[in-house]
């Protein structure tokens, strides 16, 4: 008779899921562990190939759906056809806070954006394709930590497609894999606060940059205009005053 499998205690538990000390790219603030994404999440797998059709109940979750800066656009899915929706289990639906990784081919290799439900207008339900894996976050860890990292990785997760040059593949298990910092569900909460705190000021310089560049291109064509009307070079002091003082700037000159 077999021998029934034990159990690991919560010390044995605690020590499988962190990462041993030589193994650390560098040490953490007191009270962080160093982990790995499969260790703080209860899934990372990858869709179905799906069957389109022109309209149903349910989107399918495609790479062009992740945007480069981030977001995700449900714009561009497509339909997913009635005939295969019974294949799918509850649990490969995406669910509020699910991180979308890209995780085919390139260009798009390794986009990582979040799904949230307030912004499924159509509030109708998405399931990924198979090019696009699904990391959901356990519930002691804050999802916007993680995808905030795995963002951050992104360079890095583009570098770790393996197999041909134009079918290069993430696999799940190479996410599954990466070293994770986990800091207490307190701190996981700053950090995320700050980092959108910061986002936002970005998001404000470059709206105001943007109002700069387009009063700056205003006043090259209005320079433009005055070289070819004789008003930068032209025109004579007394006929610029003339002008002016008729107000009629652009007219002809006086007799």
């Amino acid at each position: 008779m077999a021998k029934k499998k034990q159990s690991l205690t919560p010390e044995e538990k605690l020590a499988q899921a962190l990462v041993p000390k030589e193994q650390q790219p560098y040490e953490l603030p007191k009270g962080w562990v160093w982990t790995r994404v499969k260790e703080i999440t209860t899934r990372i797998k990858r869709g179905r190939t799906p069957k389109y059709v022109e309209k149903s109940e349910v989107l399918v979750f495609a790479q062009k759906c992740n945007q480069k800066d981030g977001t995700i656009n449900l714009d561009k899915a497509q339909y997913l056809n009635p005939d295969n929706i019974s294949k799918y289990a509850p649990e490969e639906y995406l669910i509020d806070l699910d991180t979308v990784i890209n995780s085919t081919g390139t260009g798009t290799l390794g986009r990582v954006g979040l799904y949230k439900e307030a912004d499924n207008n159509t509030q109708l339900k998405v399931v990924p394709d198979t090019h696009v894996t699904i990391v959901r976050a356990k519930h002691h860890l804050n999802p916007f930590y993680m995808n905030y990292y795995l963002l951050s990785l992104k360079n890095y997760l583009e570098q770790q497609g393996s197999g041909s040059t134009n079918q290069k593949e993430l696999k799940p298990d190479t996410i599954g894999n990466l070293l994770f910092p986990l800091p207490p569900l307190p701190e996981q909460q700053r950090i995320v606060a700050r980092i959108e705190s910061l986002f936002a000021k970005l998001d404000a310089a470059r709206e105001k940059l943007q109002q700069v560049l387009s009063a700056q291109e205003a006043r090259r064509s209005a320079i433009l205009h005055e070289a070819f009307t004789g008003w930068l070079t032209g025109r004579t002091d007394r006929e610029k005053e003339w002008i002016v003082d008729s107000g009629e700037k652009g007219s002809q000159n006086p007799e």
